[in-house]
Formats: C-alpha cells, sequence, structure tokens
C-alpha cells in the first residue's frame, strides 16, 4: 500500500470539512470519484463540498451526491475548507479557471488523487498512479485503508468510475484490482444491468438524430488512418443540443476498420478542443504533449487557441509525423 494512501487517510481522519473537485467537463471517472469520496465522508461524519466548474453532465445527472454542487466563484469564495481534494486532473489547471484561482491563494492543504501520465505532483499529498485504471481505483485504496465497504450510492459511483475510464472493463487499462473492486461492489449489491440502464438511457430523439447526422458526416483521412468529427458550436444550437450528448461518439470512430486514430474538434469560446483516441501501440498522449496538452497513451485531449479548420490541420499534421515514427 502506497505511503500516500495511508496519509489521506490519516488527513480524513484528522480534519471535519473537505473540498471535492475534479476536472473541467467531468466525465464518469471523474463524476464517480467524487460521488464515492463525498458519499464515504459523509459517511463518516465528515462535511463533503462539491465544486464542478462546469457543473454535472446530462448523461450524469442520475448519480446520487450528498448534496450539491456549487459552480460558481461567489460560491466557492465563501468555503472555507480544511483540506482540498484534487481528483482526476493531470494538473491543478484541469480543474478549471476559478478552482485554480482558488488553489493560488487558498492556505488549505491540496491532495491530489490522480492516473494520468506527466502529473506535475501539485499537491501537498499526492497519490498518482499511473498503472491504476482509474482515479476511481485509487479512491477505492482510500477507503480501504479506512476500512469502509463498497456500498450503496458510494459503491455505485466507484462502480461508475471504474467502469467509465475502463470502456466498462473492455480496454487494455483495466487491471486485475479494477475487477476485484468491481466483484466487491457487485457482492455488496449493485447490479450490473440497473445501472447500465441508468447510464445508457434517456436519450432524447434530438440527441438521436444528432448522432445520425454526425455518423453521416465523419471525415477520413491520411490513408484512412484517422477518422474526425468538427464539433462547431452552431451544431449544438441548431439541434438543440450539448456537447455532452456527443462526448462519447470518439469511441465509435475508433471502432472503423483500419482507424489508427479517432479525433474530435470541438468549437470552444476561446478556440478549439481536441480529443484524441487511438489503439494498442499508437501513442496519441505523445501527439498531444507535444502540442501543449496531455492523458493516456491511448486517450488524450489538448486545448488550442485556433480555429476548427486550423486546428485540423496542425492536428493532422501531427498525427502523420507521429504515425510515421510509429512505422520506422
Amino acid at each position: 500500500m502506497p505511503n500516500e494512501v495511508a496519509q489521506i487517510a490519516q488527513a480524513i481522519r484528522a480534519d471535519d470539512i473537505f473540498l471535492l473537485t475534479a476536472h473541467v467537463n467531468p466525465d464518469g471517472d471523474a463524476v464517480g470519484s467524487i460521488a464515492a469520496m463525498a458519499w464515504m465522508l459523509t459517511g463518516l461524519g465528515k462535511k463533503p463540498i462539491i465544486f464542478l466548474e462546469s457543473g454535472i453532465p446530462s448523461y450524469l445527472e442520475w448519480v446520487e451526491l450528498p448534496g450539491k454542487v456549487i459552480t460558481t466563484a461567489e460560491e466557492l469564495a465563501v468555503c472555507e475548507p480544511d483540506r482540498i481534494i484534487v481528483m482526476d486532473c493531470g494538473d491543478a489547471q484541469r480543474s478549471g479557471k476559478i478552482m485554480t484561482e482558488f488553489l493560488e491563494h487558498t492556505t488549505a492543504p491540496v491532495v491530489n488523487i490522480d492516473h494520468h501520465l506527466n502529473n506535475p505532483m501539485f499537491g501537498d499529498i499526492n497519490l498518482v498512479e499511473i498503472t491504476s485504471s482509474s482515479t476511481g481505483e485509487l479512491v477505492a485504496d482510500v477507503l480501504d485503508e479506512l476500512g469502509v465497504p463498497y456500498e450503496g450510492f458510494l459503491g455505485e459511483g466507484l462502480y461508475l468510475a471504474i467502469s467509465s475510464d475502463t470502456g466498462r472493463f473492455a480496454f487494455n487499462s483495466t487491471t486485475a484490482r479494477a475487477h476485484d473492486i468491481a466483484s466487491k461492489i457487485i457482492s455488496a449489491g449493485l447490479k450490473p444491468g440497473d445501472f447500465n440502464e441508468r447510464l445508457d438511457s434517456g436519450w432524447s430523439l434530438n440527441k438521436i438524430n444528432l448522432w445520425a447526422e454526425l455518423f453521416a458526416n465523419i471525415e477520413i483521412a491520411l490513408n484512412g488512418k484517422v477518422a474526425y468529427l468538427t464539433l462547431p458550436k452552431a451544431l449544438f444550437e441548431r439541434t438543440g443540443t450539448i456537447y455532452s450528448d456527443v462526448e462519447l461518439i470518439i469511441n465509435y470512430l475508433r471502432k472503423i476498420e483500419n482507424v489508427d486514430v479517432a479525433m474530435t474538434v470541438r468549437e470552444t469560446e476561446s478556440g478549439s478542443k481536441v480529443s484524441l483516441r487511438s489503439h494498442g501501440a499508437v501513442n496519441v498522449q505523445k501527439m498531444a504533449a507535444s502540442l501543449g496538452g496531455g492523458g493516456h497513451k491511448n486517450a488524450a485531449g489538448i486545448n488550442l487557441d485556433l480555429p476548427l479548420k486550423k486546428t485540423v490541420e496542425t492536428l493532422l499534421a501531427t498525427i502523420a509525423q507521429n504515425l510515421v515514427l510509429n512505422e520506422a
């Protein structure tokens, strides 16, 4: 058991008020880790405060939390936590502009729990394990140290975290430990069928039509090695949808025959946000890092201050160079 796990457990025993946060546009690992940690703290008689700058995505609104999620600088400013726990953030800035500024001025010690490559260890305690399948897997280590069972809404959050970042236990990042944790959660009462129905159901007709439109407009580049979609803001305005409605479509691009790299490029207020996925030996984390991004070997992201067209051109050039290197 890493020494950091014991340190975090001791901090949880000693402190009372905890500010919990994760990256902007949180995915299942981020939201699930937040939920598991929040329920654990509540069960121990502690007070969790949850801050997520972009809120909970619509497809995860069914996740039960022991309190409301705060999202604004005004709400955050009146918080006086004994300790801050930042989860699933490859660096402090991934938590968003508001939280980054709060971290720069707070005197509260910071716990950094993460599994991304090149994490700069920005916490006072850093539980960073890149071999872990998910941040949820690391949260489970803390639960074990505290003797907390994987029950109820806590177990559901933990299952969401781990299943999300392993592609429902399908990715090579899936560890034996991930399966062991899932087994214990199921033994404690979680029903995988009911869980997956909550995760997968509730699609609006607008969302269905959006996916149909996007599937009809997939772009193929670099001799069939890259599949990508561009996602302008006007697309969501026209179809009455939001980005979280289409966030997972990149996993389907990766399924196309002979495609090595899947990419979505979304227009943002300040430029473009790129998501990259790959198979096997193709390392998109290195591609992202060369442009200031980060992530994992087969799943990475980048924010660029460029318009959509220029972002696509830049990424295709970078991918082309790296695919040649991979084949050398």
